[in-house]
């Protein structure tokens, strides 16, 4: 069995490991893996928890596992929150009192995954050029109120 903090650790960074590395391929496809958006996402399943400054989206990754305490009279401090496998294959030799629980944990993770470089740049030339129009209507309506 694994423990709670690893399975949780070992997800994220494998969603991120595995986004980042499809992004070439996805480019070469003609397409963009998690590209930069801004603005707001008008999502049913609420998965999509914000964007941050330069259009990288923060995702909720809704994590709902079963685990088991396992409290073994061997190990002092008591027991480990691990996450309960399907198969659990061997036997323990030895004559410890184990006793055990199971329970399911619910809980969501906003995570930012790595953006299309391509598409961030876009994002932020985007922004530049809108901010220009943007200072340049501003110069105008000072200069006509001079």
């Amino acid at each position: 069995m694994m423990d709670l903090k690893d399975f949780v650790r070992e997800t994220l960074v494998q969603l991120s490991t595995g986004v980042q590395e499809s992004i070439e391929e996805v480019r070469e496809s003609g397409g963009y893996s998690n590209p930069a958006a801004v603005g707001s996402s008008k999502n049913s399943d609420n998965s999509h928890f914000g964007s941050m400054g330069e259009g990288q989206n923060v995702f909720l990754v809704d994590f709902d596992v079963a685990v088991t305490v396992d409290e073994n009279s061997e190990v002092s401090g008591g027991g480990k929150l691990k996450v309960a496998s399907v198969f659990s294959l061997g036997a323990d030799a030895g004559s410890s009192s184990k006793s055990s629980s199971s329970n399911r944990v619910s809980f969501k993770i906003p995570l930012a995954l790595p953006v299309d470089p391509v598409s961030r740049a876009e994002v932020t030339e985007r922004k530049a050029r809108q901010q220009e129009r943007i200072n340049e209507s501003m110069r105008r309506l000072n200069q006509g109120l001079t």
